[in-house]
């Protein structure tokens, strides 16, 4: 283990024909030009120099995933916190057709409600921060393909805090370089050189590494 590294937190790329659909863990179809995603990421892990990808086991994830590590030739490991968070029975409904009584009973305690058969906020919460401190302990350049929900959370165990499940989430497709360790550590150039025709979203965030639990559940 070491004192600096990166970590490349990325979402995967823009799906197709789930408009309108509340699809959390439902498997969904990638749109078409996914590749230049995984190929754009892939030139972003190689200049910060990661050699372990960390990927949702869900196919939008996981196609681009291994794409980049058989190009990389690097270790790809499929890991079930990194999923979304469940909806259960609303899984592949269109929220139209979902109760505004219960869409209203969510939205007012996102940590505590659970739809049905489904997991709640902190649930949720609870297995993003186990893999994030696992990850941390390990103190080894990586990168992590997930979704909108463990992501946002992880924007904000970036900072030592637990994170806001209600904020916005990034930008599918989006790429966000962290540089963990001390305020000195630079993983390379000061501006990562993408070609501008790679549809990336890219930001640098420096902050010092946080191995112990993030403190709070909600």
């Amino acid at each position: 283990m070491t004192d600096r590294f990166a970590v490349v937190l990325a979402r995967h790329p823009a799906v197709t024909g789930a408009e309108g659909v509340c699809y959390g863990q439902h498997d969904v179809a990638l749109a078409e030009g996914w590749e230049r995603m995984a190929d754009g990421l892939r030139t972003v892990m190689q200049s910060v120099g990661c050699r372990i990808l960390f990927s949702s086991p869900a196919r939008r994830c996981r196609m681009v995933a291994e794409r980049v590590a058989q190009f990389m030739n690097l270790e790809l490991r499929v890991d079930s916190r990194l999923r979304e968070i469940s909806f259960g029975e609303w899984e592949g409904r269109p929220w139209s057709r979902i109760s505004r009584t219960a869409l209203d009973a969510w939205a007012a305690d996102v940590s505590g409600f659970t739809p049905p058969g489904g997991e709640s906020g902190t649930a949720l919460r609870t297995r993003v921060r186990h893999f994030w401190n696992e990850m941390q302990q390990r103190g080894q350049s990586c990168a992590i393909i997930t979704h909108g929900g463990p992501l946002r959370l992880m924007h904000g165990m970036v900072h030592g805090a637990a994170g806001n499940l209600l904020a916005p989430s990034p930008p599918m497709g989006s790429v966000r370089v962290i540089e963990q360790g001390s305020a000195a550590f630079s993983t390379g150039p000061s501006e990562l050189r993408i070609p501008s025709r790679l549809p990336l979203h890219q930001e640098r965030h420096r902050s010092v590494r946080q191995v112990a639990s993030v403190q709070g559940s909600t």
